[in-house]
């Protein structure tokens, strides 16, 4: 009886804490709870705990308003109470992008008293995003960070489509315990065998739960913690650093402030990444020293801006609107690559391109009577000027004036990143790196497939690897002063012939078939002169480097099929299933098509923006005319009919909508309007009905 359990069911962010420790909630001071037995007893909780563990939610910060969707203020105040002291000292600089978990790290520090032990199941994205250098800040403020366990070969939660890791701290506060945190040594610790077979099951009989305990402490904290150096076996690796020296890396001198480093590294990367960057010294920079590197294109509207030259002349679109004149003054198309998988070669054939995109840098008065005008109106009657891209350019219609750039590495990996060469511009499935040095020999070698393999985001669980623009620049490469005249030349045999994947490029499959005679000769020929002439490695190291770039990719790939393969579904429910099913039932005669033909297709428009939906939706007359109300937003309406107009879209989901400014037009359509949704929702209602979460049910709606 005095150990069953205390619990309180309360939103963690409303507990709040003082100087004196945890300051509860009146009703949560002393208690009287019911024992195993039915027993009553008072139970007094304390100021501050030893322990605090858990499994926050993975949301998304975009996602928190979701959580209470009565509170309109919700996210706000729950970020305010979580990053502030009582008396509203900031704790920690957190980027409003972090998800939910980066919170319960920072508020639950209030309830830990000095000694006591954090342990946290979260996604493993905050160790090498920017919004993780905020807490990777406050943790080396704070905490003796005793370890970081990730896994190689699992995922821990199947229905969390994201990769996790288990952060386990010990909170050491203070300024005079600066010594203390600076001489602690992180244990970053990657499972290379399920965690099951470091944790045994629980078990509901004594002894075996005794044992299991046991073969935690003794089997797996002991050895973790016993290692003081670079340890690699078949269980696990473990990559010990000084607290200090995890600051001194993220502290940026000039700027006199921490400024983050990525910790994935010390999970992921292999011993020879690091004696590359040692041999490198005075040969390796950043990226960003030599180049400058760009988001691609992105349009906001693919279907309008890239289009076939035989759908162009069909249309007639003027030649300067997707043609552009050479250094020479000749007239070229405005080539384009949309996706990876169009790129058969290093060097890209802008001829063999299928797409152009349109550059139209003019006002519309400026376009009177011209065919791309006409275009430009017929893409408004499709509602792309509407798509937040596209709305937020002062001209919907021009992407700005842009150089294409000589290099284009893609955005999303699968297994490596391919520095493409060619004069042609790129969606926002690539980076693009403008300079006007030639690094694309180092950006093709599988040196810097290995750097990219441990820069990128492995936190989706899906297998891709995702490398942010500012993350690309800071990955190391050397510049075409190191490169010799021998690597440039070595560089010509691969750039012609087709691209292959990573294991037939290395000949092998997995890293115990890695040898030297394998790699394919031209390939091997540039690696030699890069791995072995330029950063002085060994014919061991080498093999090393392929070894590492096979296991990297191998893994990730495997890893995220660790579950099988099965389709997302929420509470049981397969969304995607659902939706389609729905669809079929409402057929063609959609809300959608109603708007694109008997609206957007006027002449007379204008936009009426509509409040948000937070509650009820209804129509009021008052003494100043008629009004649109969404909870308790409201907005003003010119007639009851164009009330009723907006009251549709505003339940459809919409912010804005286009209206039409005929009051008599007003009066024939809205009853159809009316009349197609009341028999859209009859047709939705019953699928709806049966779903209890709110959450899921607003997904569903909001996707239908």
């Amino acid at each position: 009886d005095h150990n069953y359990p205390n619990i309180m069911q309360e939103d963690f962010f409303d507990l709040l804490t003082t100087a004196q420790g945890f300051d509860m909630p009146e009703k949560w001071r002393r208690v009287r709870a019911k024992t195993l037995r039915g027993k009553e007893r008072e139970i007094e909780y304390p100021r501050y705990f030893d322990c605090i563990v858990g499994n926050p939610p993975y949301t998304r910060q975009e996602e928190m308003a979701e959580i209470a969707p009565e509170d309109r203020r919700y996210k706000e105040t729950s970020i305010a109470k979580a990053l502030q002291d009582t008396n509203g000292r900031k704790l920690a600089d957190i980027p409003r992008r972090a998800g939910i978990y980066v919170y319960f790290f920072v508020h639950g520090a209030k309830f830990l008293r000095n000694g006591g032990r954090f342990g946290f199941v979260v996604s493993e994205s905050w160790l090498d995003v920017d919004y993780g250098k905020g807490l990777q800040e406050f943790f080396l403020k704070n905490y003796k960070i005793i370890a970081i366990i990730g896994s190689k070969v699992e995922r821990w939660f199947e229905d969390a489509d994201i990769n996790t890791c288990i952060v386990i701290l010990e909170k050491c506060s203070g300024d005079d315990m600066r010594r203390e945190r600076d001489d602690n040594l992180v244990r970053f610790v990657y499972l290379k065998k399920p965690l099951r077979y470091f944790i045994p099951p629980a078990q509901d009989i004594w002894e075996k739960q005794v044992a299991r305990i046991r073969a935690i402490k003794d089997k797996f904290m002991k050895t973790i913690l016993a290692h003081t150096d670079l340890y690699e076996g078949e269980d696990f690796r473990i990559f010990p650093e000084r607290q200090k020296k995890l600051w001194e890396e993220g502290y940026d001198t000039a700027e006199q402030r921490y400024t983050g480093s990525k910790w994935g590294k010390y999970l992921r990367a292999p011993d020879i990444f690091f004696r590359i960057l040692d041999k490198g010294k005075g040969k390796l920079v950043p990226l960003k020293q030599i180049a400058e590197v760009k988001f691609g294109i992105k349009t906001g509207a693919n279907e309008f801006f890239y289009l076939t030259e035989d759908e162009i002349k069909r249309r007639g679109i003027e030649q300067e609107f997707w043609m552009h004149r050479d250094e020479k003054g000749n007239w070229v198309p405005n080539y384009v690559v949309k996706s990876p998988r169009e790129c058969k070669s290093i060097i890209v054939k802008p001829q063999d391109l299928k797409y152009r995109v349109l550059m139209i840098h003019k006002d519309r008065e400026d376009l009177k009577s011209t065919k791309v005008l006409r275009y430009i109106r017929d893409g408004e009657r499709k509602g792309y000027h509407t798509r937040p891209t596209c709305a937020s350019r002062e001209r919907w219609y021009d992407l700005g004036v842009r150089e294409p750039a000589p290099i284009n590495v893609n955005y999303l990996i699968n297994d490596v990143a391919r520095g493409l060469v060619g004069k042609f511009w790129a969606s926002d499935d690539f980076q693009e790196i403008h300079t006007k040095e030639n690094i694309a020999p180092f950006l093709n070698s599988t040196v810097f497939w290995l750097m990219q393999n441990l820069s990128g985001r492995t936190s989706f669980g899906g297998g891709l690897l995702k490398v942010q623009t500012y993350e690309f620049e800071l990955l190391h490469v050397l510049g075409a002063s190191e490169l010799s005249a021998e690597a440039l030349k070595a560089f010509q045999p691969l750039c012609g012939r087709p691209v292959e994947s990573l294991f037939s490029e290395l000949g092998a499959s997995s890293p115990s078939e890695v040898s030297l005679d394998k790699v394919k000769p031209d390939r091997r020929e540039l690696d030699k002169i890069i791995m072995g002439d330029i950063l002085g490695l060994t014919e061991e190291e080498q093999l090393e480097v392929y070894r590492a770039v096979i296991d990297l990719v191998k893994s990730r790939l495997e890893k995220a099929k660790s579950l099988g393969k099965r389709k997302k579904t929420k509470e049981g429910i397969d969304i995607d299933l659902l939706v389609k099913l729905v669809m079929e039932k409402v057929g063609t005669e959609t809300l959608g098509k109603f708007y694109r033909e008997k609206v957007l297709s006027l002449k007379t428009l204008y936009t009426k923006n509509l409040p948000k939906a937070t509650g009820d939706v209804n129509i009021k007359q008052s003494l100043l005319g008629w009004r649109l109300y969404s909870g308790r937003q409201s907005i003003d309406c010119s007639s009851e009919l164009e009330a009723r107009y907006l009251k549709v879209w505003l339940e459809a989901g919409l912010d804005s909508v286009k209206t039409p400014k005929d009051e008599a037009y007003l009066k024939v359509i809205v009853p159809e309007l009316e009349s197609l949704k009341q028999k859209i929702d009859e047709i939705i209602a019953p699928y709806l009905d049966s779903i209890v979460n709110v959450k899921t049910k607003d997904r569903i709606l909001r996707q239908l």
